[in-house]
């Protein structure tokens, strides 16, 4: 967090954290204004993208409700530090962020696509 404050203080450029969010794990209200917390002790001038769990089989978590991703950033917020949630796009055709890599991962007869290199 020291090289995150160090980097703002001298160029001036915001830093941005990716927050992934469990549903029950990590994205409650609570949990933002931890987070917000630690961000303003340590680095000013950050910013959160929140990034919603995509889920996939095999996995015991689960992507939050819409109205809890909007209630963490909303507590980001309104503890001054700014936030954006990440678009998914490909959910409903299991072709989102992290749903991919996890089809070549239970099938190696098929070759990894260049996109997902250094992924796997």
């Amino acid at each position: 967090m020291k090289d995150c404050q160090d980097y703002f203080l001298k160029t001036s450029r915001r830093v941005s954290f990716e927050y992934a969010l469990l549903a029950g794990v990590n994205d409650a209200e609570e949990h933002a204004i931890e987070l917000a917390k630690l961000l303003r002790e340590w680095v000013r001038g950050s910013h959160v993208n929140l990034i919603p769990f995509n889920p996939i089989d095999g996995s015991d978590y689960q992507r939050p409700y819409k109205k809890a991703v909007m209630a963490f950033a909303n507590a980001l917020e309104s503890h001054k530090v700014t936030a954006s949630v990440g678009q998914t796009r490909g959910l409903d055709a299991a072709a989102a962020c992290g749903q991919l890599r996890n089809e070549f991962q239970k099938n190696p007869l098929v070759e990894t696509p260049s996109c997902c290199l250094g992924l796997v």
